[in-house]
């Protein structure tokens, strides 16, 4: 019973993080900036969706490997 529920919320984990991680955009997408006088380099935080889905992908990656350890734990 108990592992049928576990499995069922690693299904929908799973389907969670295809659905955050595919929107974002590749790091080789982006374009390079080389900044020669190192005064003036600013750091750039992602901002709006970027930032949502980066913190999106992180708590959803972390369910999902501590879920996916319950199941293994369960299961056994």
């Amino acid at each position: 019973m108990l592992g049928n529920i576990l499995m069922a919320i690693q299904i929908f984990l799973s389907i969670v993080m295809i659905i955050v991680v595919l929107p974002q955009q590749s790091k080789q997408n982006q374009p390079q900036v080389f900044i020669e006088d190192s005064s003036s380099q600013a750091y750039f935080k992602p901002k709006g969706k970027e930032a949502f889905l980066n913190k999106m992908t992180k708590i959803v990656s972390i369910l999902f490997f501590i879920n996916a350890i319950a199941l293994v734990m369960v299961m056994k």
